[in-house]
């Protein structure tokens, strides 16, 4: 059944409870056991209606303030007629009766409060703070409500001639009966007045239909006052009127649109163009789907609770809580992802092309420093002959070439030549000058700038060095640094990776170096035949020597 359909059948249902309603009331009775038949038949359809009209309002209103004005509005009409109820056909006492009748007062000024308040909030934001202004208007009310209540003590409300117990056969009204009054018809017009105004809102259905009920009510509260015949022998019973057109107007607001609903799912969903999504309850059991929505699992749906679920071809699954299920949503972020990448894409070549802007900035420092190395062969030509010809030879070889590549690569191996160079020159003037004795921090320095110097070439370079050796002695120190420089400059054409280790092992200081990247090492062991050389995988090498 289309949603339609089932309002016109839920609207004619109520219609029909009214009628029979109306029948009950109005119909001839000629024995007490048919009147009291026939007014409970009244009382429980007018309680079934608001019951079930309080349902459908929680299930079905958005906005959560508005949805709890009026199903407040909708419990205090089942009170009204409850206690409607209970005066006439249960309670015998004059006292009794008397305080269902005051009773009466909390619903009359209450509804119309709440009806106005719901009225207000229309079109507002539900997350802006209104509670100051419901405050002083339900406030209000109930201050109205215990003065009602608590006639007996002041009769500013209704006063009586006679001696206690009062009865309400015969009283007048007091101020307070009218004020009363002005308040509930001051809410009615004010809750009319903004009705009209936030009826304008375009796309709306009907905008007109909420004004017949809110103008009957306020015909029938004027007339009421002021003792109108034709509206107190026929529509006398004022809980059965101000129920009913309060209800008719609201309905009337729900139906043009001005309150919202989540009704018409199935509709929605099959009509949402482009959306691929669905609900379910707790369970995960699905209720409702469209678009395209991947078929996915329980626990798939239980993870996406948590956080958003990636799957195949950049599709995101997203998820929201609902009122007694979840709600999950198919997005493609397939473009965002081809973004981002395009993104780290272009974040990798800026990076590379200040790395090239450094190092070549570092060259032009290098250029200039080259030209102190007459001075600093004379210090350390002893001891570096080998390295000052390397240089000697690279820097031959960098005048001579045309190929930016081939430059490129000359000058990195002059900052590795260069770096060992400086600091073996620190080394030999530490030794020289402050006549004290090298220690191990003194190698461990040296080798941590050669290996940075080896990220120039993109060779990774490390080192340990055992803890537990007690002491290096100075040639020992430059053994091994002259040794782990002799393997960067023997193999950097081939180098990916060198890893130098110092131990004693058996009393006896071994020096052991693990490369990465040449086919063989052949060229170090002709240069050094006490060379023990062993081969660990497919271009990774193990070589060792005693100190």
């Amino acid at each position: 059944m289309s949603y339609s359909k089932k309002r016109r059948v839920s609207y004619i249902a109520v219609f029909v409870c009214v009628v029979a309603a109306l029948f009950c009331r109005y119909v001839k009775k000629t024995s007490d056991i048919e009147n009291i038949i026939l007014d409970q038949s009244c009382t429980c359809l007018y309680l079934g209606i608001y019951i079930a009209w309080g349902i459908y309002l929680q299930k079905r209103v958005v906005n959560y303030k508005i949805r709890r004005c009026l199903v407040e509005i909708a419990c205090l009409m089942v009170f009204w007629i409850f206690l409607r109820s209970i005066k006439y056909h249960i309670l015998m006492e004059v006292f009794s009766r008397r305080m269902c009748w005051y009773l009466y007062y909390i619903p009359c000024t209450m509804i119309p409060t709440l009806g106005l308040n719901a009225a207000i909030l229309m079109g507002e934001e539900e997350e802006k703070n209104t509670r100051v202004r419901t405050l002083a208007l339900v406030l209000t009310a109930i201050l109205l409500a215990l003065l009602v209540i608590t006639n007996d003590f002041h009769q500013l409300v209704f006063s009586f001639a006679g001696e206690k117990p009062f009865s309400d056969a015969k009283y007048q009204q007091g101020p307070v009966f009218f004020a009363v009054q002005i308040w509930v018809i001051s809410c009615l017009i004010a809750m009319e007045v903004i009705l009209i105004k936030k009826s304008k809102i375009p796309n709306k259905r009907r905008i007109w239909l909420p004004f017949f009920p809110e103008a009957l009510l306020l015909i029938w509260s004027f007339g009421n006052v002021i003792g109108i015949s034709v509206i107190r022998n026929y529509f006398g019973d004022m809980t059965v009127v101000c129920c009913l057109l309060m209800s008719a107007i609201y309905q009337s607001c729900i139906y043009c649109g001005l309150i919202e609903t989540n009704i018409r799912y199935t509709e929605l969903f099959q009509a949402a163009g482009g959306i691929s999504a669905e609900i379910t309850d707790d369970r995960w059991k699905v209720w409702y789907r469209s678009g395209e929505f991947p078929n996915i699992t329980d626990q798939m749906r239980h993870d996406a609770k948590y956080a958003p679920l990636m799957l195949e071809h950049g599709i995101q699954i997203k998820h929201i809580s609902l009122r007694g299920g979840h709600a999950f949503w198919a997005e493609d972020i397939s473009p965002v992802l081809d973004q981002y990448k395009e993104l780290e894409e272009l974040q990798v070549e800026l990076t590379e092309r200040n790395r090239l802007l450094q190092i070549a900035y570092e060259k032009k420092a290098k250029k200039k420093a080259i030209e102190e190395k007459n001075r600093l062969f004379n210090l350390i030509q002893n001891q570096t002959k080998h390295q000052i010809y390397l240089l000697d030879y690279y820097l031959d070889e960098l005048q001579k070439t045309d190929s930016e590549e081939i430059y490129d690569k000359l000058l990195r191996k002059i900052v590795v030549v260069g770096t060992y160079m400086k600091r073996r020159k620190n080394l030999i003037l530490s030794q020289k000058e402050k006549q004290a004795k090298l220690t191990a921090e003194d190698l461990k320095r040296s080798l941590t700038e050669s290996c940075d110097s080896l990220k120039l070439c993109d060779i990774k370079g490390t080192f340990y060095i055992d803890p537990t050796i007690k002491s290096l002695g100075d040639d020992s120190i430059l053994k091994c640094y002259d040794f782990f420089e002799w393997v960067i400059e023997e193999l950097i054409d081939e180098l990916q990776s060198v890893f130098l280790r110092i131990a004693e092992i058996d009393g006896q200081l071994k020096i052991a170096v693990t490369v990465k990247g040449p086919s063989d090492l052949s060229v170090l062991l002709k240069k050094n035949p006490g060379l023990y050389i062993e081969q660990e995988a497919e271009n990774e090498w193990f070589a060792a020597v005693k100190v």
